[in-house]
């Protein structure tokens, strides 16, 4: 008999066949409720694949069970050597035979007792394992409770006038709905900049939905014609379809009325979704920001120029904010986007810190004089605090006012998470970064600062995925590309970050080589001293870059002469120094914590 032959009969006769069969197809059913636990219960996405790892280990085990008993075939073997009658054979044999289907009976019930124990092991050390990260397994961004509040999102209003000059307004009517919604408490609202990607999108309200994580969507339009203004809102269950309530306002244009139609469109919007009003937003709903129509145009202006994050913007941005508290001295709206406007310039290569810090902090604190409840202007000094002043603990207070008066500001998040990231305190800085995401979900900023947290406070690889996604959507955005190559430095795959260190370049129009030097040193410490002259003699990966390169190659004494330039010039992006894993190699010099001391961080 053949090898082939003899192992098929033996398979059939320990039935494996059946045995492997429903073990795999009872695997399958487990895996799909595996994946149902995995969402239902927000477990990592490697919890399905785990169950399959335990279930190809018990595979094994299941089979080997079903070998482990020889079961001898039926044998005539008589007791004594004389011969047997007909009848005694004949009995001899009828009970070997019924030993023998009691044996393969036996058999059968252990394969199959030990298949199914083997499947209910690997069921219990996947739910032993679940339940452990459940109760201790989870980070702090993983053990976040859910925002079960109603998420809005407001769509870009179109602009029915089609005048290019009228686009402002629009957005400013859009902008002020935004914002009375997010002074109510009980609604998650999504932030501006995710929104104004879908002013003009082919894509179906659910898809939206879906891409903001939320399910109600308001959409409408703003005509504006002579001394009227028509304002058309309907609100939508993007998740059923289903339109809930719609409305349009047609008013003269004044003050007044764009107010009260901003208004009466957030309560309604707060009354069809069952959100309760406390007092204090009541409150917040019905104050007036200004009473001059036209320091509230220019108001308008000075914010749609405000959220284009340019130099030239920025200028324009002023301007318009100065003319709107030139004609109402006590607008506190105005102020609060004066001051968030000059603690962005150093940022933007713009005047340094000491130029324009007298500026950001007489338009803040004369912002949170007149307004104290304004979420804004505690934001503005919150950041001023944080990277002009070097009070960390001022700054966190500042912080925490503006997200309990807005807790949809999705920038004070994001700028908390920059403190606690700069402060070491990164789980904090975690959960506050992807709340501005949640928040915000399409904005460049908060993506940035998520993806920079969790490379630098040591996940890499979880930032590679958000880092990735971000240069997809904004392929220009330079800052994204140089964290992504430092992400991948300190993962250590230098090759992966050079083709980043040139796309830096290319954004900027730099030159690349001190990049590529530096790349090269690292994977050679001979050139360490060619790496050092690029960086000397180069200004384009900024001073306190210059001093991350040089730390990062071991050139103590190099680096802290790039950090005292970037102590005196008050370089916005010296406060990260206290948190990177560049400069560990600095922490035991005295020189190093001079500095930090400087700068008000404990020793």
């Amino acid at each position: 008999m053949s090898r082939l032959k003899r192992l098929i009969i033996e398979v059939h006769r320990r039935s494996l066949w059946q045995v492997l069969l429903i073990y795999c197809g009872a695997a399958l059913v487990a895996y799909q409720a595996v994946q149902a636990l995995t969402e239902g219960l927000a477990l990592p996405q490697w919890f399905p694949a785990f169950a399959i790892v335990l279930f190809v280990v018990g595979l094994p085990i299941v089979l080997a069970t079903a070998c482990v008993h020889e079961i001898a075939p039926p044998t005539v073997t008589p007791e004594e050597p004389t011969p047997l009658t007909e009848s005694e054979a004949a009995r001899i044999e009828a009970e070997a035979a019924a030993a023998h289907l009691e044996t393969r009976r036996r058999h059968r019930f252990l394969t199959w007792r030990n298949a199914v124990a083997t499947f209910v092991v690997v069921l219990a050390a996947w739910g032993v394992v679940a339940t452990g990260w459940m109760l201790f397994g989870r980070t702090a961004d993983e053990s976040a409770t859910a925002d079960e509040r109603p998420a809005v999102a407001v769509l870009p209003l179109e602009n029915r006038s089609g005048l290019p000059e009228d686009e402002y307004f629009t957005d400013g009517i859009h902008d002020e709905i935004l914002t009375q919604l997010s002074k109510i408490g009980a609604l998650s609202v999504r932030g501006r900049t995710s929104v104004m990607r879908y002013r003009e999108t082919l894509k179906s309200l659910s898809e939206i939905g879906e891409e903001l994580n939320a399910r109600y969507l308001l959409e409408g339009s703003v005509l504006r014609a002579g001394p009227t203004v028509r304002v058309t809102v309907q609100l939508i269950d993007a998740q059923r379809d289903e339109h809930l309530w719609a409305e349009t306002y047609d008013r003269q244009l004044s003050m007044e009325n764009l107010l009260a139609i901003q208004t009466e469109v957030a309560r309604r919007i707060a009354e069809e979704l069952e959100a309760t009003l406390t007092p204090e937003e009541e409150e917040r709903l019905a104050a007036v920001p200004t009473a001059n129509p036209e320091a509230y145009d220019y108001y308008l202006r000075g914010r749609h120029f405000w959220h284009q994050r340019s130099l030239a913007a920025f200028d324009s941005a002023i301007g318009y904010f100065n003319q709107a508290i030139f004609l109402d001295p006590d607008y506190a709206r105005a102020y609060a986007g004066l001051a968030e406007t000059y603690v962005l310039l150093p940022q933007y290569r713009g005047p340094s810190i000491p130029e324009v810090l007298p500026f950001a902090k007489a338009a803040s604190e004369r912002a949170r004089a007149l307004d104290p409840d304004l979420a804004e202007a505690h934001t503005a000094s919150g950041y001023l605090r944080a990277y002009f002043e070097w009070d960390h603990e001022g700054a966190e207070r500042d912080y925490l006012r503006a997200i309990e008066l807005n807790p949809d500001y999705a920038t004070a998040h994001q700028w908390y998470a920059e403190l606690l990231g700069v402060t070491r305190r990164w789980d904090e800085a975690l959960l506050e970064a992807r709340k501005a995401v949640e928040l915000d979900p399409l904005s460049p900023a908060p993506n940035l600062i998520l993806a920079a947290v969790l490379a630098f406070s040591g996940r890499p690889d979880d930032a590679i995925p958000v880092f990735e996604r971000l240069l997809e959507s904004y392929p220009g955005f330079y800052n994204a590309a140089l964290m992504f190559a430092a992400a991948y430095v300190l993962k250590g795959d230098y090759a992966a970050a050079a083709p980043l260190y040139d796309r830096l370049a290319e954004l900027t129009g730099t030159d690349p080589e001190p990049y590529r030097a530096y790349l090269a040193a690292l994977s050679d410490p001979a050139k360490i001293p060619e790496a050092v002259r690029a960086l000397q003699h180069s200004d384009v990966v900024g001073t306190v870059g210059r001093s991350m390169y040089l730390a990062h190659l071991g050139q103590i004494d190099e680096a802290l002469v790039a950090l005292e330039e970037a102590y005196e010039t008050r370089d916005p992006f010296l406060p990260w120094i206290n948190s990177q894993t560049y400069y560990e190699g600095l922490r035991s010099d005295p020189r190093f914590r001079d500095l930090l001391r400087r700068m008000n961080f404990p020793d």
